[in-house]
C-alpha cells in the first residue's frame, strides 16, 4: 500500500484526510498453502458435518427425552432437509421420514393407518407446510403430547421460522439452530478439498486441482463479502461444482473448467447489465470518465434484477447546483419526486448536517443546494451515494471542478466520517466496465471507504488493470480525502484561500455581503 497526496500536508497517517491507494498485491486474497494437489488426496467432509450449531441441537434432541421439537432455521441458499436428514444419520444411526407436503391423513391417519405424527421416529418438515394449514396446529399438538417415540425437526428460512413461530406458541420453548454458511478463511483450501472430496462420492463428480480450489475459495469469499471469510451458499456451491465438472475434458476439473462455469453461470442472468453497456455507448446513458466538472460527480450503485437476483454496478451522474437564500439546506429532487426511499432521504439530511456543522455552526448559511440523480428512473434507497453527493456539494460550493474520470462510494455521518457500504466489488467493476468501453486512460479509478477493503475480491480483468496501472482504487477515511483526490486541492483551513475549506469560506462571505447590501429585489 502506498499514501497518495495531492498537496504537501502533514504526513497522510497523522492527517484526517489521508488517502490510501491500494496496489494489486494489495488486492490477492491469499490462502494458507495446503499439503495436497488434489481434492481427492484430502479427506471427505459433508456440509452438514461442518454445521456445529445444529449437530449440537440434533444431539440434544435426540438425548433428551423431554425435547420433542427442533426448529432449525437455514436459507434458500441450503438444503436445510438434507442437512437434518445427515445429522439424524450421523448421529443416532436412524433414516427420518421426510414429510415435504403429506396431506391431513398423511399426517395424522385414522383408526386403522398410522399417519406421519401418530408413528413412531422422527420426522423432518418444511415449516411452511404447518403454516399453509394452521389448523392442524393443535391436532398435531396433540399427538407430540401423546407420542412419547415422535420427534419432529421443521426446516425454514429465517422469516419462516419467525412467522411460525408467531402462529404456534408450542415453538416458544423448542429447541432452535442456525444454519451457518461462512466459515473462517484460514485452512481455506482444506476446507473446500474435503467438500469436493465428499461431492466426489455423493454426486460424483471428478477430483478438483488445488487451483481450481483455490479460485472457488475465491468465488466462497466474495460471497460472504469479506475475503476474512469463506461463504458456501451449499446448493450454489454444489451447481457451481457439478457444471465445472461437465466442462472437464481429463479425469480432473482444472482451473479454466472452473472459469468456463463461472461464466457461464453469469452469461445466463446478464443481459441486462449488458444491455445497460449498449446504451453507454450508444450514448443514451450519459457518464463521463474524462475530463472535469463543477458539481457534477460518478456515483456507484448496484442493481439487482427481478427473478434471477443477479446484482452488478451501474454508474449514475450525480450533480448539484446552488441558489442564494433559502434555508441552507440540500434539497432532494429525488425525495420530491416521491424517487427516493426513507434511508435514501436520511442521508440527504445527513449531508446537511455535515455541511451546517462545517460552515453554519455561528450563523446561517446564506444558500441552498440541490441535488439529483440524473436519468435515474425508478425508485432508489440506501445511504452509499451520501459521500458522493456531499462531494459533489462542496465543488460548487467551492467552485472547484471535479474529476470526471473517478467515481465514488460511501455513507458519511455527520462529521464527515466516511462508513462501510455493500456491494463493492459489483460496483468497481461496473464503472470499469464503462471506462473500458470508452477507453482507460490510466488515471481512471474508484474512492471507497477505507473500511471496505476486505470486501475486495475483484474479477481478473479488473485486477490486471490495476497491475498494470491503468485503473486505481482510493481509499478513504473521512470526506477530506476524498474532495482531495476529486478536487485535487487539499481541504486546508478557512483563512486558507488556496484550500477547499477557503474558497467555501470566501464565497459563503461574498453572497452574505451582497445578501445584506443589495435590496431584497435584487435577491432574486
Amino acid at each position: 500500500m502506498k499514501y497518495v497526496y495531492t498537496q504537501n500536508t502533514k504526513e497522510a497517517h497523522e492527517a484526517e484526510d489521508a488517502v490510501l491507494e491500494l496496489e494489486y498485491n494489495d488486492l490477492i486474497t491469499c490462502f494458507d498453502e495446503a499439503q495436497f494437489e488434489y481434492s481427492s488426496d484430502v479427506k471427505a467432509r459433508s456440509f452438514a458435518n461442518m454445521q456445529l450449531r445444529a449437530r449440537n441441537a440434533v444431539k440434544a434432541l435426540v438425548r433428551n427425552s423431554s425435547q420433542k421439537i427442533l426448529l432449525l432455521c437455514g436459507s434458500s441458499n441450503v438444503d436445510t432437509i438434507d442437512i437434518a436428514c445427515q445429522l439424524l444419520k450421523d448421529i443416532a444411526d436412524v433414516t427420518p421420514t421426510i414429510a415435504y407436503a403429506p396431506t391431513k391423513f398423511e399426517c395424522f391417519g385414522d383408526d386403522k393407518t398410522e399417519g406421519v405424527f401418530t408413528s413412531k421416529g422422527y420426522v423432518v418438515m418444511p415449516c411452511t407446510h404447518l403454516m399453509d394449514h394452521p389448523k392442524w396446529l393443535g391436532i398435531t399438538d396433540a399427538c407430540l403430547a401423546q407420542n412419547k417415540d415422535l420427534k419432529l425437526i421443521l426446516c425454514g428460512d429465517a422469516s419462516e421460522c419467525a412467522a411460525i413461530n408467531m402462529m404456534w406458541p408450542t415453538l416458544d420453548n423448542v429447541l432452535r439452530a442456525d444454519i451457518v454458511m461462512e466459515f473462517p478463511v484460514k485452512g481455506a483450501l482444506s476446507t473446500m478439498g474435503a467438500l469436493i472430496s465428499n461431492y466426489e462420492k455423493r454426486l460424483p463428480v471428478k477430483p478438483f486441482t488445488k487451483d481450481a480450489i483455490s479460485l472457488l475459495c475465491s468465488w466462497s469469499c466474495r460471497q460472504s463479502g469479506d475475503r476474512r471469510w469463506l461463504g458456501l451458499p451449499e446448493v450454489k456451491l454444489r451447481g457451481l461444482i457439478q457444471e465445472a465438472n461437465l466442462f472437464a475434458k481429463g479425469d480432473k476439473v482444472t482451473l479454466y473448467d472452473v472459469l468456463k462455469a463461472m461464466g457461464a453461470a453469469d452469461f445466463r442472468v446478464n443481459y441486462l447489465a449488458e444491455s445497460g453497456l449498449r446504451n453507454h455507448r450508444d450514448n443514451q446513458i450519459f457518464v463521463a470518465t474524462k475530463g472535469e466538472a463543477i458539481g457534477q460527480i460518478n456515483g456507484l450503485s448496484v442493481i439487482e434484477t427481478a427473478g434471477t437476483s443477479y446484482e452488478y454496478g451501474e454508474p449514475v451522474r450525480i450533480t448539484a447546483t446552488l441558489r442564494a437564500g433559502g434555508e441552507g439546506d440540500v434539497i432532494d429532487i429525488e425525495r420530491k419526486a416521491e424517487l427516493a426511499g426513507h434511508i435514501h432521504a436520511k442521508a440527504m439530511m445527513i449531508i446537511n448536517g455535515f455541511l451546517s456543522n462545517e460552515f453554519g455552526s455561528e450563523q446561517p448559511l446564506p444558500i441552498s443546494a440541490s441535488l439529483v440523480f440524473e436519468q435515474s428512473y425508478s425508485e432508489i434507497d440506501g445511504d452509499s451515494a451520501s459521500l458522493t453527493g456531499l462531494c459533489a456539494v462542496i465543488s460548487s460550493l467551492s467552485d472547484l471542478p471535479i474529476r470526471q474520470d473517478l467515481a465514488v462510494t460511501g455513507a458519511v455521518d455527520q462529521f464527515g466520517d466516511v462508513q462501510p457500504v455493500g456491494g463493492v466489488n459489483e460496483k468497481i467493476e461496473g464503472f470499469f466496465k464503462i471506462c473500458r468501453l470508452h477507453g482507460l486512460t490510466g488515471t481512471q479509478g474508484v474512492i471507497i471507504p477505507r473500511s471496505c477493503v476486505n470486501q475486495l475480491v475483484l474479477r481478473p480483468s479488473v485486477l490486471k488493470a490495476i497491475k498494470n496501472g491503468r485503473f486505481h482504487i482510493y481509499a478513504v477515511d473521512h470526506v477530506t480525502g476524498a474532495a482531495k483526490v476529486l478536487l485535487k486541492t487539499h481541504w486546508g483551513e478557512p483563512d486558507d484561500n488556496t484550500s477547499i475549506c477557503g474558497k467555501i469560506c470566501d464565497r459563503l462571505d461574498s453572497i452574505g455581503a451582497v445578501r445584506s447590501i443589495k435590496p431584497w429585489w435584487h435577491l432574486w
